[in-house]
């Protein structure tokens, strides 16, 4: 039965805190009970006992008028402690019981339970005004920037208005023949347009702009949207190719990156490459490339065996025996389906550039140069001596290049500069210094490549992979912003599955068994045989016969008939054992790398920090941890545990990757790309967005199985399930626990706000409960993406960079030659629209 105090929709009441208010929504009960006795001893009073004075009062002699019966009813009286206590009370059941019917019904909001916050937005601590100091807008050098946009929009928009009002010849001839907006005064260009529009500035907004022409839109406005970028040339320089463009064009020009010049000195003859020798019926590498072959074929054949494809006995003897009967067949001339047609030296000409150096018949006082290797500058080459033979060679290349596409007058042209997306500050730099004060380019910005691929591929959040000719770079990319901690850069490519593939092949008595990849000749050769023969497809892997012609400058063409085996993808598999590369044994291929004793100096001055002294390049911490210790996937639970809570190492570590597999520095990079970020439910975005670019991978037929597979088999148990948010918050309980116990044990003597570090040890994690968590998600799946509209995925990159070039953001983003020339490497820190 219930009582007038607990209605029967609310508990028992027992206790609760004094403090708790009572809802507007929830009635007062007992109003109208505490008035009534009130009511009563009113009505029990008679109008003369009101107006008598009460006795004992001291009037002082006088007489007080006495107020009427009316308003000392309407008088207010002042409710008993008693009946205040009792109003509380019964506000404190009623607030009690609302409380227990939402959580009953489980609508309640509890922060601790549910963690739901606010926003996923991080908030931002208030700043303490009195600490602080900014040079914002302090400085001419920062504002210098728009006003001179602004100036020159207005000379653009004076210029469009005249053409529309059919301004004067001479006018119209003056403006559009400029160069150098300096020859005018653009404060008179500002004030004429303002006074015609009443003392309002006629450049409309940019928003208002578009609606208006999107409203009123004619053919001529179609034309000339069109025509947006057509000033924009786009440079992609690589390794192997650079690829040049204009904005507006469908794909880039690509041109082999090196020069044949004439030297003085007869050139030496090139070493043959790779080192081997004949032992009994055997060809013979080395003994380490016989034992990381070994390896790469075990887990060749138990691929096989798992997906039940079956392998005949003695197919490598096979192809042995057929390769090493094989005899050249001369081909005439006029039977050569592909003639490729030769070049004699010139002699008034010092040098030539991309095809017609490969072209070139190579006399002794002829010598190919490689500028660039590793995304870098080829600076440690003997060929080079000063930082200006280098430099010249750049310029020689992008100058024919350029008149070759029949662009010309460049100093009105803006050029749009690809970089590495961990990039060095000195070759960014000298990249810049060399467009425009040497080429002579107007304006330059510059992009990276990893946000170049997501533009180019239509995708905001993306794991771009790209695999070039000499490096492999893996970041993640996170609404157009790449996450600085994800880059990874390994020092392996295309060039050594070439490499790779030319040694299998002459361990199987290659008939054509003096090819010399030193030499340009056979070095084309052993790219073609790359891209044609090489697969990762289980179904093709069989003993086939195949052919192939062998060209030289003015000599006949042979043609060779081989077999091959299982070398056509144990080659590409070295992207998953680096080991098969014999990257640090061999030099790279027509280049050279950095020397072990490093008595050389550097043609190009590191970039260091004028307060420390220090480098100041661009760190990532999945490439310092890959540097510096194990990987996530070589690691055990516990290890891996108490790895992915560590601090930080704040450390900047020079030299270059060449012991990581792919697939290892993919889970690296997605890992530490979510760890940064704050969010870890975008690791599933990530994996779901895997991009591969680059001309090194993308090209050979089911790549994307074979790295699907990989990923699946080295990433951890526990990095690969939905609950991993979890297990993070279980292992920052533990730490944060750790931290305070810490603290608790120091003596009363010292700080109690000190800072105390401390780190987890493997006895106190409870793996049976990490156990359950993992249990409680799914497995996050893993997505390969395919490249848009069957694009190439090798210029898949430059185009990106030309849809990121064209649009109306970017025209804040470039930089003229005057501002170079006044702040330097500054304008790229004030203009990028990533932090330099």
């Amino acid at each position: 039965m219930s009582d007038s105090i607990n209605p029967p929709t609310s508990p028992i009441y027992t206790e609760s805190s004094a403090g708790t208010p009572l809802p507007s929504s929830q009635p007062d009960y007992y109003h109208d009970q505490e008035q009534e006795p009130l009511s009563k001893k009113l009505k029990r009073n008679s109008p003369e006992t009101e107006n008598e004075t009460p006795s004992g009062a001291n009037t002082g002699g006088a007489t007080t008028p006495q107020p009427s019966s009316s308003n000392a009813q309407q008088a207010p009286k002042k409710s008993s402690a008693e009946a205040l206590k009792r109003r509380r009370e019964n506000r404190q059941r009623a607030a009690a019981a609302l409380a227990q019917n939402l959580k009953n019904s489980g609508v309640g909001r509890f922060e601790q339970e549910n963690g739901f916050g606010l926003t996923s937005v991080r908030t931002i601590p208030l700043i303490n005004q009195k600490n602080y100091f900014t040079e914002y807008l302090k400085k001419d050098e920062q504002v210098g920037f728009i006003r001179n946009w602004r100036f020159e929009r207005d000379l653009a928009t004076k210029l469009k208005k005249l053409k529309q009002s059919g301004g004067s010849l001479e006018e119209l001839k003056k403006l559009e023949e400029t160069k150098n907006f300096d020859d005018f005064d653009l404060k008179n260009i500002e004030n004429e347009l303002k006074s015609k529009n009443g003392g309002v500035t006629a450049v409309a907004d940019d928003d208002e702009e578009e609606d208006d022409e999107g409203e009123n839109e004619t053919e001529e406005v179609r034309q000339e949207k069109a025509r947006i970028g057509e000033d924009v040339v786009v440079l992609q320089p690589g390794s192997a190719y650079i690829r040049i463009g204009r904005a507006t064009d469908a794909v880039p020009r690509v041109i082999p990156n090196v020069i044949a010049v004439k030297t003085s000195q007869d050139s030496p003859e090139p070493e043959i490459l790779p080192h081997r020798h004949a032992d009994g019926d055997k060809v013979v590498i080395d003994d380490d490339f016989e034992q990381q072959r070994f390896t790469v074929s075990k887990d060749f054949r138990a691929r096989m065996r798992y997906y039940k494809r079956r392998i005949l006995p003695n197919s490598r003897e096979t192809v042995a025996n057929y390769n090493r009967k094989q005899e050249p067949e001369v081909i005439a001339d006029h039977n050569d389906p592909n003639k490729k047609e030769w070049i004699t030296p010139d002699p008034g000409r010092t040098y030539y550039t991309g095809d017609d150096a490969l072209a070139l018949k190579l006399e002794p006082e002829w010598k190919l140069r490689y500028p660039m290797i590793n995304s870098n500058f080829n600076e440690y080459c003997p060929d080079y001596k000063s930082r200006q033979d280098l430099l010249g060679d750049l310029v020689h290349i992008i100058e024919d290049a350029l008149q070759k596409m029949e662009i010309s007058n460049l100093a009105s042209l803006k050029i749009m500069l690809i970089i590495p997306d961990l990039y060095d500050k000195a070759y960014v730099e000298t990249w810049c210094d060399l467009l425009l004060r040497f080429i002579g380019f107007g304006k330059i910005g510059i992009l990276q490549e990893a946000v170049a691929a997501t533009f180019g591929a239509g995708a905001s959040t993306a794991c771009i992979v790209d695999v070039g000719a000499h490096t492999t770079k893996v970041s993640c990319v996170d609404e157009g912003m790449i996450i600085n901690d994800s880059r990874v850069s390994l020092n392996y490519g295309g060039d050594n599955i070439t490499e790779t593939f030319v040694k299998l092949m002459l361990e199987n008595w290659f008939p054509y068994r003096d090819i010399n990849v030193a030499n340009s000749y056979d070095w084309q050769l052993a790219q073609s045989l790359k891209e044609n023969f090489i697969t990762f497809q289980d179904a093709d892997i069989a003993v086939q016969l195949y052919n192939f012609y062998k060209r030289n400058p003015f000599k006949s063409t042979e043609k060779y008939e081989f077999k091959v085996f299982d070398e056509v993808m144990l080659a590409p598999m070295g992207l998953f054992f680096p080991g098969l590369f014999q990257s640090t044994n061999s030099p790279s291929l027509n280049s050279s790398t950095e020397p072990q004793n490093l008595t050389l100096k550097h043609l190009f001055l590191q970039a260091l920090d004028q307060y420390t002294g220090k480098p100041n390049n661009p760190v990532s911490k999945s490439q310092t941890k890959l540097k510096t210790s194990l990987n996530y996937c070589d690691l055990d639970e516990q290890q891996l545990l108490m790895k992915l809570v560590e601090a930080d190492d704040e450390g900047y570590t020079d030299g270059a990757l060449h012991d990581v597999p792919l697939e290892k520095a993919i889970v690296e990079s997605i890992t530490n790309a979510a760890l940064s970020c704050g969010d870890l439910t975008k690791m599933k975005k990530f994996y779901d967005n895997i991009l591969i670019v680059g001309g090194g991978l993308a090209n050979i037929n089911g790549y994307d199985l074979i790295l699907t597979d990989r990923l699946n088999i080295w990433r951890p148990r526990v990095l690969s399930t939905t609950s991993f948010e979890s297990v993070i918050d279980y292992l920052k309980q533990l730490l944060n626990d750790a931290v305070n116990q810490a603290k608790q044990a120091l003596p009363t003597s010292e700080e109690t706000n000190q800072e105390v570090e401390i780190e987890l040890s493997p006895d106190s994690l409870d793996l049976n409960h990490i156990d359950q968590l993992v249990n409680q998600g799914s497995i996050l799946p893993i997505t390969i993406l395919p490249t848009p509209r069957e694009f190439d995925p090798s210029m898949l990159t430059w185009k990106g960079g030309s849809v990121y070039s064209r649009l109306k953001v970017v025209n804040e983003m470039w930089i003229n030659q005057k501002d170079w020339d006044l702040l330097g490497s500054r304008s790229l820190y004030y203009k990028s629209i990533f932090n330099y």
